[in-house]
């Protein structure tokens, strides 16, 4: 079995990979994923202020925060033009068929170790109760996928911010790439921009090396059919997954560059990889029907806490949630299952109340973004408790998806910066 086979036993592809060219700014170029800071355009501004007119990585993605105010269109039509220009232009410099290792600092964590690879979808399920060995954790909703399909489908660029977890307790891979990693070429070391941390990437592509990695995923894959689990951007990949499909029934070659996702790895036990929570906030509300609702189904309680950090106190308690309204804060513990998480607990009343009330809502990383939303007027602020990671690959195994932004891997600056790209067409 060459490396290759070996590799695509494992759900991988042997990519060749692009990183801006050495002339190239990286500083600029390296944005933070496109769904982020989604209700902060300030963010945005300022990015795009420091980027200038350099080249960058925010030159070729859409930023959420801008979805409701933009020509999709011509958005996707700029975007896609921009990408040939940048590959024949000499923006980018081509890597040897191999992975990129990575490793990154950021203002919470020293260390976060992770692997770029190319993610083989014929591997990858998102429907509802897969057993394949890669996985969504999260619900994948249907009607978000098509705006994503038409700029993959256009797109000559592969140019990923997914994060995708895998459960190695003794952390063999990364402790063979740190053992290796003297003798890895360096491809680039700087600082993110907007308080993102450092990082720096080295080459993986002796084959002897890559052998071993496979090997170990190999091993994995036997103590656990749940290979991979999808962290960050399941949307993203679930509309790679349909391009591929489209691509397939037209005659695509089984190595066609569309079968494969480039994705970052991160093993779930990594010290630096900490489960944030993701909040809730409910905007322009014109009435008390959100909070009367959920506090009256039956079986729950309500108790008025003093301020926000006293729900902090209190998560981990089963069923229990934070609501802040009107000024105040509030300790709500909902009823459920012993099994259910407080956010399947919460959606289950809170999505048809979205779909009868029009109000609008929107998924908030951190506490300090949480209470300055949260506390402006006709705004409801939903508070949730994080997810134990060690128990994460057992519950999606167990359970299946989870409802949407059930966890988030790190703050919003932790998130994964654009940098590494990939060729979709031939």
């Amino acid at each position: 079995m060459d490396i290759r086979e070996k590799l695509a036993s494992v759900g991988l592809g042997l990519p060749r990979i692009l990183i801006p060219d050495e002339s190239i700014d990286k500083g600029k170029w390296s944005v933070v994923a496109c769904d982020q800071f989604t209700s902060d355009k300030s963010y945005w501004r300022d990015v795009e202020t420091l980027i200038g007119d350099a080249p960058s990585a925010r030159k070729i993605i859409l930023p959420e925060v801008y979805l409701e105010e933009i020509d999709r269109d011509g958005e996707r039509d700029r975007i896609n033009r921009t990408m040939k220009e940048y590959l024949e232009s000499g923006v980018f410099r081509q890597l040897p068929p191999g992975f990129v290792y990575v490793e990154r600092s950021t203002p919470h964590v020293n260390r976060r170790q992770g692997l770029v690879v190319a993610l083989d979808l014929e591997m990858y399920d998102f429907h509802r109760g897969t057993t394949s060995p890669i996985r969504p954790t999260e619900a994948t909703v249907l009607d978000r996928l098509p705006a994503r399909i038409d700029v993959r489908r256009n797109a000559v660029l592969d140019l990923p911010h997914i994060l995708v977890l895998f459960d190695d307790p003794g952390n063999r891979v990364f402790s063979l790439l740190e053992e290796e990693k003297s003798s890895l070429p360096g491809l680039y070391d700087f600082d993110l921009m907007k308080r993102g941390g450092r990082i720096a990437g080295y080459q993986v592509s002796d084959e002897s090396l890559l052998e071993r990695i496979a090997t170990l995923f190999d091993g994995m894959r036997e103590e656990n059919p749940l290979l991979f689990a999808i962290g960050d951007g399941n949307h993203s990949l679930a509309s790679a997954k349909e391009v591929w499909r489209e691509l397939k029934e037209k005659g695509a070659s089984p190595d066609h560059p569309a079968r494969y996702a480039l994705v970052e790895l991160e093993n779930i036990h990594d010290p630096g990889l900490v489960f944030e929570p993701i909040h809730r906030v409910l905007f322009n509300l014109k009435d008390d029907s959100f909070f009367e609702g959920l506090t009256a189904i039956p079986g729950s309680t309500v108790k008025e806490l003093p301020h926000v950090d006293a729900l902090k106190k209190r998560m981990g308690e089963e069923g229990f949630i934070g609501i802040t309204w009107k000024g105040k804060t509030y300790g709500v513990t909902l009823p459920g299952d012993r099994d259910e998480l407080e956010a399947e607990r919460l959606h289950a009343f809170l999505d048809p109340w979205l779909e009868r009330s029009g109000v609008t809502v929107d998924y908030i990383h951190g506490d300090d973004a949480y209470t300055a939303l949260a506390s402006r007027e006709g705004n409801c602020g939903i508070y949730l408790p994080a997810i134990d990671k060690n128990a994460f690959f057992g519950l999606v195994d167990r359970k299946g998806s989870m409802p949407r932004k059930t966890f988030s891997l790190g703050e919003a600056e932790e998130k994964r910066y654009y940098l590494e790209a990939a060729r979709l067409i031939p």
